[in-house]
Order: C-alpha cells, then structure tokens, then sequence
C-alpha cells in the first residue's frame, strides 16, 4: 500500500474508533468510499464466504487489531 493510502486507512480506522454513537461503521465506512468501492464492499458483506475470506486475511486482521486496540 502506498503511503498515502495508508495514512487515508488510519484516518478511517481513528473516526471509526470515535465515531458517534448513533453512526454505525457501516455508514461511516460507507461515507468515505467512492460508488465503485461502496458497491464493492455492499457486495462482500452480502456474501458469508467472502466475509469469512476477507476477515482472516492478514490486511483485515491488522485493522480488526487497530480497530480493537485501546489506544
């Protein structure tokens, strides 16, 4: 990942830590992606396998810690 992709990821990753309780992720995450990406995501989390794929690549394991850290 590039530079400033990553820093765009930790960007999203820290609004998602202190988002406002009455936005779910979903529509924070959903607010920062362009159509194609939102439909791209729409569409993975519409399908199990996909979900259970996804989840337990390295890359969402990094986020899922992030997301989670107390920091």
């Amino acid at each position: 990942m590039s530079e400033s992709k990553n820093e765009k990821l930790e960007q999203i990753l820290n609004e998602l830590k202190n988002k406002d309780k009455n936005q779910s992720a979903e529509e924070l995450l959903l607010s920062k992606l362009s159509d194609e990406q939102s439909k791209k995501l729409k569409s993975i989390i519409s399908n199990d396998e996909a979900v259970r794929n996804f989840l337990s690549s390295e890359q969402a394991q990094k986020i899922i810690k992030q997301l989670t850290s107390k920091e």
